[in-house]
């Protein structure tokens, strides 16, 4: 109201989950960097009431079909309207680069990231990899704190909320996270899921499946073999997944987005890959990662159970079942 106007300044990050909870420290060095900047993120529309919750940015807004010329017009005519002092791409993406062609000669100061690699011919299927980073922060001028992606403002933002609690979704006592992969050809098959669900089961720690609503047939598979199991696939957003994963004992997971969400505010776990699969990022996380000998099918889920109660996330059977009647 009074004096300069304050700069605007606009952050892409259109990848999924995964890319946003690995670009949040740098989030977070643009805010110090801008601290009376109104900062502005581009993000998917699945992502916007995380983003909202985040403590980094003035407002959220999701991109918009492309496919669609006239929205395409209208949205690129609200950016310029916006006169941008800066553009932080995170993604590097066909997205992003529509934009960064369709601003014009007048475009503000572009700074992106390097694409991701592409995976070489004869590499097979692999989870995709993040854009780096690193060309970004050489022309910001700045680096984040060197730390890992915290996301703890995400299960903080409302949890007092009756839809925060696990008791929500009917979940109650010693629980553990199945956190299954939308990618079949990565993902740990269904018996094996229902399997290590009954072993839960019997050791009073409830089994938990969530994830996106395209897991809702995998999710009745596994159900099918193991009643025992909550299915949450398709019922949570991310914040409440978050408060779920910062409640739970553990989580299992393949190559699920949701796990990098779940490490992000703390849970641990176990991660089952197939063979010649990348790492994924859980360095300097409470992570283990089990490696299938031929095929996931091969990871035994007594083996991912004696696993994670070495890893003392197992609760002993008499605190766990005075939890389940609490």
């Amino acid at each position: 109201m009074f004096g300069r106007r304050a700069e605007h300044i606009l952050v892409i990050e259109t990848g999924g989950l995964a890319a946003f909870v690995a670009a949040e420290p740098a989030f977070e060095a643009i805010r110090n960097a801008h601290r009376k900047a109104k900062i502005s993120l581009l993000t998917k529309g699945g992502l916007q009431r995380l983003a909202r919750a985040a403590p980094y940015f003035d407002q959220v807004a999701a991109v918009p079909d492309f496919r669609d010329p006239e929205t395409r017009k209208a949205f690129i005519r609200q950016l310029k309207n916006a006169k941008f002092a800066r553009v932080y791409d995170l993604s590097a993406d066909e997205d992003a680069r529509r934009l960064h062609a369709a601003m014009g000669p007048f475009r503000p100061k572009w700074l992106s990231a390097e694409p991701p690699a592409r995976p070489r011919r004869g590499e097979g299927t692999r989870a995709p990899s993040l854009p780096d980073l690193a060309p970004l922060y050489a022309g910001a001028g700045f680096q984040p704190a060197a730390r890992l992606p915290d996301c703890a403002w995400a299960h903080a933002a409302r949890k007092d909320a009756a839809n925060m609690q696990p008791s929500w979704f009917g979940v109650s006592g010693a629980f553990g996270l199945l956190l299954p992969g939308l990618n079949e050809a990565l993902r740990w098959p269904a018996p094996n899921y229902a399997k290590l669900a009954r072993i839960m089961a019997r050791a009073h720690v409830m089994p938990v499946l969530a994830g996106g609503k395209d897991l809702h047939a995998f999710g009745d598979a596994v159900a099918h073999e193991a009643p025992e199991v909550v299915d949450l696939s398709g019922k949570t957003d991310h914040l409440q997944l978050a408060a779920l994963a910062h409640e739970a004992c553990f989580f299992v997971t393949d190559h699920a987005e949701e796990a990098h969400l779940a490490m992000s505010v703390g849970c641990a776990g176990v991660l089952i890959r197939k063979p010649g699969q990348p790492a994924p990022a859980c360095e300097g996380r409470d992570v283990v990662l089990i490696n299938a000998r031929d095929s996931l099918a091969d990871a035994d889920p007594d083996f991912v159970w004696r696993t994670l109660k070495s890893m003392g996330l197992v609760p002993d059977e008499r605190s766990a079942r005075a939890a389940a009647v609490s």
